[in-house]
């Protein structure tokens, strides 16, 4: 009798309907739809971004990017798993975009969506970028130069035609002036457009965590957490190093990005992406606004009086691999103490051949190895052999 009930109890249970997945579907879609299925079991939390948001629900999540550019309306897409049905459009606000995922053919227009793609397994799907001129994941101008990867133009002059026959399910851009922007020209040619706000993100991890809004269109929310967790976990392992130093061993450091125009040098505030990784690399920032989060533009003589005396200096500054470069730009440099001393350093460790800066490239996706730079350069005696990946020390005839 027991094993009589125990059969049916069996055959009962196979007729149940299945309340949630082990993991997404990565790769084709449901066959069979069922309202009582979470089809998206690996989720991700939005920990330290501030520019993108995620609810999920059954079949779909939503996706909210804010705060594009200035004056930017908020951006809704509703990623549908693929084989469920579409929820009603009149349930989201006006001009949200909808699309089934996981999705396929991807175009991205900014070098900075490229180590996400990387590093997700996802570079398959990249049929065309903007150029492949500045890029410098050799995975990408390998196909490109294969012929596995177009080339579509940048900003509004983008060669919608060829975008056309590439019949992308997805076009990743970023958003500045919509004047001369992409994204209005690719929505008004029904293309799906995605807006990348990671450059709008002033903590250095919350430009990283941008790697989770490309996995969510392609249900790699399980690799994003991994891939995230370790950056953070590493992010943070080197600012606690940096916090171990005492406020008087902090060098007073002058950062600044010099355009060789206008007499402006342009100083991050201490709130900015670059100036909170100085702080959290050890470092005291001269001339900086405090609890500013944008650069502000200063004259040669103001910087010339407040930084003379830094100990270090981080020129972040396009063509410049030496102190004779520095001397070209303006003589009176040589007046500066890190100039005399030799602590003078410059982020294009790493280019390619074209001038395209890894720095502002896979620097985004690995805050950890720009901050561990910073940290070798600020306090050596906490990292003796570090190995550089983005920072280089210029040298001068006095050092």
């Amino acid at each position: 009798m027991k094993s009589t009930f125990l059969l049916i109890a069996i055959l009962l249970i196979g007729l149940l309907p299945v309340s949630a997945l082990d993991a997404n579907l990565t790769a084709g879609c449901v066959s069979d739809y069922d309202a009582a299925i979470d089809y998206f079991p690996d989720k991700v939390a939005v920990e330290d971004a501030a520019r993108f948001t995620v609810e999920y629900f059954n079949h779909y999540k939503v996706v909210t990017v804010s705060d594009a550019f200035d004056g930017a309306p908020g951006f809704a897409y509703v990623l549908v798993q693929c084989g469920a049905p579409m929820p009603d459009a009149a349930d989201f606000p006006a001009g949200a975009q909808f699309i089934e995922v996981p999705s396929g053919a991807l175009i991205t227009l900014s070098t900075t969506q490229l180590p996400a793609l990387t590093q997700l397994g996802l570079l398959d799907q990249l049929v065309a970028v903007d150029s492949g001129f500045y890029i410098s994941t050799a995975e990408v101008t390998d196909r490109i130069a294969a012929g596995q990867i177009s080339e579509v133009g940048f900003g509004a002059e983008i060669n919608i035609e060829r975008v056309l026959e590439l019949e992308p399910d997805l076009v990743m851009s970023y958003g500045y002036n919509p004047a001369a922007d992409a994204h209005p020209v690719l929505l008004e040619a029904g293309i799906f457009t995605a807006l990348d706000a990671s450059w709008r993100e002033l903590s250095p991890l919350g430009r990283a965590e941008w790697l989770k809004f490309t996995a969510l269109f392609y249900n790699r929310e399980a690799d994003a957490n991994a891939l995230y967790d370790e950056i953070a976990a590493q992010y943070d392992a080197v600012r606690k190093l940096a916090a171990s130093v005492s406020a008087d061993e902090r060098p007073a450091v002058l950062i600044n990005t010099f355009l060789g125009y206008a007499d402006a040098w342009f100083i991050p505030g201490a709130d900015t992406y670059v100036g909170q990784l100085a702080r959290d690399a050890g470092g005291d920032l001269l001339l900086t606004e405090a609890e500013s989060t944008t650069s502000q533009a200063l004259g040669f003589e103001v910087v010339y009086d407040g930084g003379l005396d830094a100990e270090i200096w981080l020129t972040e500054t396009f063509g410049v691999y030496s102190g004779a470069d520095l001397l070209a730009l303006d003589s009176r440099f040589g007046d500066f103490a890190a100039f005399q001393s030799g602590n003078i350093w410059n982020n294009n460790r790493d280019e390619n051949a074209n001038g395209g800066n890894n720095y502002y490239e896979w620097g985004v996706t690995q805050p950890h190895l720009v901050l561990a730079d910073l940290l070798a350069i600020f306090h050596p005696d906490l990292l003796l052999d570090h190995e550089f990946a983005f920072y280089h020390q210029l040298e001068t005839a006095e050092s």
